[in-house]
Parts: C-alpha cells; structure tokens; sequence
C-alpha cells in the first residue's frame, strides 16, 4: 500500500511489512493535498510505492490506494 513521506525529513520510509522502492510525485506536487503521514509534519509528501506498486505504476497505473484505505492518490 502507498505512503506518502515528505522527502525533507522522512524520505526512504522502511515498514515493517512492506518495503518502499520508490518516491513518485502526486499531482500538483509542492502545492498538493498529499501531505507527509507522520505525526507533526506538514511538509507535502511524495508518494512511496512497493514494488508490486512500481511495476503497476511502469505500466501506467496512476492512482493508488494507502494502507488504510481512507482515500486514494493520483501521481504523475
């Protein structure tokens, strides 16, 4: 499941289930909605996809899902 990390501080996350291969920008990056997940941080985040995601993302799938399913993500 996607994630989204601000590259400013918690770039290259590592979970505990998952391992993240890859930083992709949402639309309108910079000025986006999509905003690092980690508690206090306010930075827009880049989108950090598994593998299974990245090989989806190379065949040009651009809207995934994050883990609890709460909303998805458009990336460019």
């Amino acid at each position: 499941m996607a994630l989204c990390r601000c590259m400013e501080e918690h770039a290259n996350p590592h979970g505990i289930v998952n391992e993240y291969v890859i930083g992709v920008e949402p639309v309108g990056y910079r000025n986006t909605s999509s905003i690092c997940g980690r508690t206090n941080c306010e930075n827009p985040g880049l989108i950090w996809l598994t593998q299974a995601e990245f090989e989806q993302y190379q065949n040009n799938v651009r809207i995934f899902s994050y883990a609890n399913n709460t909303s998805k993500v458009k990336v460019i």
